[in-house]
């Protein structure tokens, strides 16, 4: 190992362990310091490693929430194999709350594999590729909309042509048994730097999920996501004896190119003319833009370019050119796997 990220975790002991991995940094005010990223290896005999990580995004909060009770009261008794907890992936975006990273500016889920010598951002991504999946049977990453972001809960799996149909059907199967209404299945459009898709193009199954919108985090969203999380966990075989609730149908849908996606054609206020999981048309009206730098000009209508459903949109009113206002989904045939 080269990075220069360490850990007071041994990842290949037996039982539970509870510490840190440690960005070295050194800011204007501390010349040697590090950055510390809480983290937990339960480890019990022979079974499956799996990765279960939170807080890649600072602003999404169901995740580390979830991981953190785990991290709190597993027991190695309770794992068969391996479980690797890291409730904060990206412990420098959790902290200021923000999408990306205030030391570089950098989104870790956009730098997979890292760079055992780059920006801090790409030093933990490397880190996590090193160290965890290279011995992980299964990766689970856990996701919300954010602050600025209405989404439908769902679970995305990567499904592409290239990849190892075992995984593409192992992939499947995970978002079948993790049980929330709505999967998106995606091919990245061929770009793997996300760590699910870097993940699943290393031939590790894998399920990322957006649990949460809207810089929010309530009793319902928390529980949904600690349900499916279990679900998932025992179907891993890693928490073999842990209680579970059913899950629900899961409707397989995809994002289908650049034409699934709205963004606004100038700076000024979008007036949206649609709610979340409604059916659309292409050519729909979406909503208008009104300049406010010129208000002589009357608003400019902003289309729908795709039919299928209204799966996520923009939360901010006030926009600039080429925000995402909106993505369509649209339905797919349930994978056979």
């Amino acid at each position: 190992m080269t990075t220069t990220v360490f850990s007071d975790i041994d990842w290949t002991r037996e039982g539970r362990q509870v510490g840190s991995l440690f960005l070295p940094h050194s800011p204007d005010d501390d010349a040697w310091g590090v950055i510390p990223f809480r983290a937990a290896s339960i480890r019990n005999g022979e079974g499956p490693v799996v990765v279960l990580t939170g807080g890649v995004h600072g602003d999404e909060y169901e995740g580390p929430i979830v991981i953190a009770e785990l991290l709190r009261t597993l027991q190695p008794s309770d794992v068969r194999g391996q479980l690797i907890l890291l409730p904060g992936f990206n412990a420098p975006a959790q902290r200021a709350g923000r999408r990306t990273s205030p030391i570089d500016h950098l989104n870790l889920n956009r730098v997979f594999p890292g760079d055992d010598f780059g920006a801090p951002t790409e030093q933990i991504a490397r880190y996590v590729s090193d160290q965890f999946f290279s011995r992980a049977d299964f990766f689970i990453d856990l996701h919300a909309g954010g602050r600025t972001l209405f989404i439908q809960p769902s679970a995305h799996v990567v499904m592409a042509d290239e990849m190892d149909p075992a995984v593409v059907r192992a992939n499947a199967k995970m978002a079948e048994v993790f049980g929330v209404g709505i999967t998106v299945q995606t091919s990245n459009m061929g770009d793997y730097r996300t760590a699910a898709g870097y993940a699943s193009k290393k031939g590790i199954p894998t399920l990322a999920a957006e649990m949460g919108q809207g810089g929010w985090v309530t009793g319902a969203s928390v529980q949904a996501t600690r349900e499916a999380t279990l679900r998932l966990l025992r179907h891993t075989g890693v928490l073999p004896g842990v209680a579970t609730v059913p899950g629900v149908p899961t409707r397989w849908t995809r994002i289908a190119g650049p034409q699934a996606y709205v963004f606004a054609p100038c700076d000024g206020y979008f007036e949206r003319r649609f709610e979340l999981g409604d059916p659309v048309r292409a050519g729909q009206l979406a909503g208008l833009m009104h300049q406010l730098a010129r208000p002589e000009l009357a608003p400019e209508p902003v289309l729908f370019q795709s039919d299928g459903t209204l799966y996520a949109h923009g939360l901010l009113g006030h926009v600039r050119a080429g925000q995402n206002l909106a993505v369509v989904t649209e339905d797919v045939p349930t994978p056979s796997y």
